[in-house]
């Protein structure tokens, strides 16, 4: 909701989603993030009477890893948790994303009896300061995705949540959200490919077919329905990724494959893979 200020005309609204760079605003935004985070880890060390070591091994885990520093030169909590935020303020927009995506994760590595879930309370929170700020990065699980709506973020872990009793198209997501989330190599074309394997596999449980073309025909055999433009759509889609000029045999370049179009093909396929195994379980298929 807009403030006073913005209602009036006095500060401008946000409108350009932050994709290449993170204002200041931001930055502090998000090391007030991690600040609340480290009040709940102080929490947590009350609780266990000074026995919880998760603070210790984040820091260790930081500051060699995303600081790049000699272990034997880290310092107390405080000057450690300074250059941090040092780093968050100051340091390139991808380093800062990189090094929130790291805290995450060495908050779920090292989690205890007192700790357990901060770093989904982590994500959460950074997920809604994204959104507050424009910033076109959502957490997806544990890696730092380029997509900038909530609504295709939670499409996503829906379909991860969906399909984690089935090691194909949960694992061909994952990889999907890995390919397109790297800042360093992204790789277009392969999550573009690892989308269309999860539906894939799905289809595959519920109708043993090979493909998903012989699938998407045998769905309503196997008492899964589709509306047929809904089947035809996706048969063009499979049709465009699988025939001998598209992206699954090497016919598209790996250029004409951009952010957008593998972003579109994640979501897409994440929410077709939700619905295949929500229908599939009504009909007792899954």
């Amino acid at each position: 909701m807009a403030g006073f200020a913005e209602r009036l005309g006095h500060r401008h609204a946000r409108s350009l989603v932050q994709s290449e760079d993170l204002d200041q605003e931001t930055r502090i935004e998000l090391w007030n993030v991690i600040t609340r985070l480290r009040h709940q880890i102080d929490e947590a060390k009350y609780e266990s009477n000074f026995d919880d070591d998760t603070e210790a091994n984040l820091l260790a885990d930081i500051w060699t890893s995303e600081l790049h520093q000699p272990l034997d030169e880290i310092g107390q909590t405080d000057s450690t948790w300074g250059a941090i935020k040092h780093h968050i303020l100051r340091a390139e927009w991808y380093d800062v994303l990189d090094l929130t995506e790291a805290i995450a994760k060495s908050l779920e590595r090292h989690q205890t009896f007192w700790t357990s879930g901060l770093f989904s309370a982590l994500t959460d929170s950074c997920n809604r300061s994204f959104e507050r700020f424009l910033v076109g990065y959502r957490f997806i699980g544990l890696e730092v995705t380029p997509i900038d709506s909530t609504v295709e973020a939670q499409a996503v872990t829906e379909a991860q949540e969906a399909a984690a009793q089935l090691a194909g198209a949960r694992h061909a997501l994952n990889r999907a959200v890995e390919l397109l989330a790297d800042r360093q190599v992204p790789d277009y074309p392969n999550s573009m490919k690892e989308s269309v394997s999860a539906v894939e596999a799905v289809v595959r449980t519920i109708t043993g077919a090979r493909t998903l073309g012989a699938g998407l025909q045998a769905l309503e055999g196997s008492g899964v329905k589709l509306h047929p433009a809904l089947k035809e759509a996706w048969s063009k889609m499979y049709g465009y990724t699988s025939d001998g000029s598209g992206i699954r045999h090497g016919g598209l370049e790996a250029a004409e494959v951009d952010q957008a179009l593998a972003k579109y093909f994640l979501v897409t396929c994440s929410a077709f893979v939700s619905y295949l195994v929500e229908e599939g379980r009504q009909a007792g298929l899954l």
